[in-house]
């Protein structure tokens, strides 16, 4: 119960949302075409009556119309089958597709992603809960659910031609024949009970070892794309040997847990086998002193075998796919734990942030580490339309920690922030470089606009990257093409095609030398007179491309050491 009442907590938003009617029709279409298949194999158990009688009482003229009947049995079969099958994926693929794009929204929304990795590093791997784990949800989800509705049908419908079957079999008890009433039924309930209960005993360990499965494949898979995505530093470090021993360590443990589930579902598979294949005589064996008597004829046999074959094999569904549930439980498991972890992140940013367009303040900043250790204490800031602040300090005082908590992804701080929340952007020391063509990538965060290639070209030219200018629309892994520099270049178009109302830049020029550092500020500075620039570095050169000064010193020194005027920015800003 534990689990169904997980399962419905992650499907009830889907079938309460503005997709309910569609899907709701899909599903009726899937039952109605499931229904039907029962219906054929009901048809299918009375063509065995008539079929082995035909053959018994050797009338070729019923061989031959049993014959047709059989062929419009089978196509009805396939007819029904395919329908079914179209109608169930249908409803997949609607369903997957709200529930991907609604929990990518909740996972972006508030900067989840970010908070996750930061305040609940435990939660493995939510790519793979996006990607694998809600379509194994659904398509698992529906695929147990409509065999379970098929098997209480047939259940249900086979268990009247079982029941008055059971009248025809007598049982010798002190000189007497006597007939128990279901006798049949009753023993393929038994049957059945004993089977389940035998198959959940020993499988018990499978669902834990099936999260756990799934938990080091993508673990191993992990480590293999953190490879590719930092390739030349492992080359330059020449740390294959290392990066190998770290792959065969996550190999060894997914493989070990592998053949520990191997072996429990041996014994789960070799039990069901058995199970399942006895259960095809177990009939035979109560109806034959009868049937060799003459009571009733072969086709009454085969007819009531098969009907007890259908009953027992309804009974007996849990034990079927009892593997199957138990990997479905671990999926439940997983994606419940995601949700409830994106459901309960903190999305409080610490520092208060209002909407203040055309300026830039920050009121009683405190900013301290996660531990408790304190970075900056009353810390406060006023800048206007087009000023620019440096911000310099030792390593370790908390520069970049500054950006972050005034951006809103930093949650260890207090106070107030006001600039224009619609309008800012960050250049961090390492590029962001997302996947798509060359143009998309310079656009990014903005979808591209191929009309605006002009202007894209210009900045491309005066950043430096005119060389590139006929890569724009490949499609490669630019940030293993371009070299550090380049992408920090890059980034610079970023912003002067974004042209934000506030821009930081964490020491976004570490990789460029001095004179391409001067034509990039240069460039900043006329084309985005009105932005307020805010930059970290270390390097002196800075100074010249600011009008103010910040030098945090630590938390005890801070309040004697407020912003200094710089003078006059100097450069040339016609280059």
């Amino acid at each position: 119960m534990h689990t169904l009442r997980h399962f419905w907590l992650l499907a009830r938003p889907f079938w309460t949302s503005s997709e309910k009617l569609p899907a709701l029709l899909l599903l009726l279409g899937t039952v109605l075409m499931n229904l039907a298949l029962v219906g054929v194999t009901i048809l299918n158990n009375f063509w065995n009556l008539h079929f082995y009688n035909a053959l018994q009482a050797l009338d070729y003229d019923a061989f031959l119309v049993a014959g047709l009947q059989f062929i419009l049995l089978q196509l009805a079969l396939a007819t029904f089958t395919v329908a079914a099958f179209h109608f169930q994926q249908k409803l997949t693929l609607r369903w997957r597709r709200w529930a991907t794009e609604n929990t990518l929204r909740q996972w972006l929304g508030q900067q989840r992603y970010l908070r996750l990795q930061l305040n609940a590093p435990e939660m493995d791997n939510p790519d793979q809960r996006i990607a694998d784990d809600i379509n194994l949800y659904i398509s698992m989800s529906l695929k147990l659910s409509l065999g379970l509705m098929t098997a209480i049908v047939s259940l249900f419908s086979f268990l009247h031609i079982l029941w008055q079957a059971s009248s025809l079999i007598s049982i010798p008890l002190n000189g007497q024949d006597v007939v128990i009433p279901g006798l049949l039924v009753w023993a393929a309930l038994l049957y059945s009970i004993l089977g389940t209960g035998g198959a959940f005993w020993l499988g018990r360990a499978l669902p834990r070892l099936n999260f756990i499965q799934q938990r080091r494949e993508a673990d191993f898979r992990f480590s293999l794309m953190r490879l590719r995505e930092n390739a030349e530093p492992v080359a330059q470090y020449r740390g294959e040997a290392e990066e190998h021993a770290r792959f065969s360590k996550r190999l060894e443990a997914a493989l070990q847990n592998f053949w520990a589930l191997v072996k429990q579902q041996k014994i789960v598979m070799g039990y069901s086998t058995f199970y399942m294949r006895t259960a095809t005589v177990i009939p035979m064996f109560i109806m034959a002193p009868q049937f060799f008597a003459g009571a009733f004829s072969l086709g009454r046999l085969t007819q009531i075998s098969a009907a007890f074959g259908e009953v027992h094999e309804a009974m007996a569904y849990l034990v079927r796919v009892f593997p199957e549930i138990a990997e479905w439980k671990s999926v439940v498991d997983r994606l419940t734990g995601f949700q409830s972890r994106l459901d309960n992140v903190d999305s409080d940013t610490g520092l208060t942030l209002q909407h203040s367009p055309g300026r830039f303040a920050v009121e009683n900043l405190d900013l301290w580490l996660p531990g408790g250790k304190r970075l900056i204490s009353g810390l406060d800031l006023q800048l206007e339309a087009g000023d620019s602040l440096l911000i310099r300090a030792p390593s370790g005082y908390g520069k970049s920690t500054l950006v972050r908590a005034i951006t809103g992804i930093w949650e260890h701080a207090s106070g107030t922030a006001r600039y224009d929340l619609g309008s800012v952007l960050t250049l961090s020391q390492k590029t962001y470089l997302p996947l798509g063509s060359l143009r998309d990538m310079l656009w990014y965060p903005h979808p591209a606009q191929p009309g605006n290639d002009a202007q894209l070209q210009h900045y491309m030219q005066q950043c430096g990257l005119e060389h590139l200018v006929p890569k724009l629309d490949e499609e490669v892994d630019w940030s293993q093409i371009l070299s550090l520099g380049e992408q920090q270049r890059c980034a610079f178009v970023r912003a002067l095609l974004s042209r934000p109302s506030v821009l930081f830049l964490d020491e976004s020029t570490s990789a460029l030398d001095e004179a391409t550092e001067a034509q990039c500020y240069a460039l900043l500075k006329r084309e985005l007179s009105d932005t307020i620039l805010i930059s970290i570095g270390h390097r002196a050169s800075l100074e010249r491309f600011h009008s103010q000064l910040l030098e945090l010193k630590g938390v005890d020194q801070e309040s004697q050491h407020p912003v200094r005027q710089l003078d006059a920015p100097r450069f040339d800003t016609a280059t």
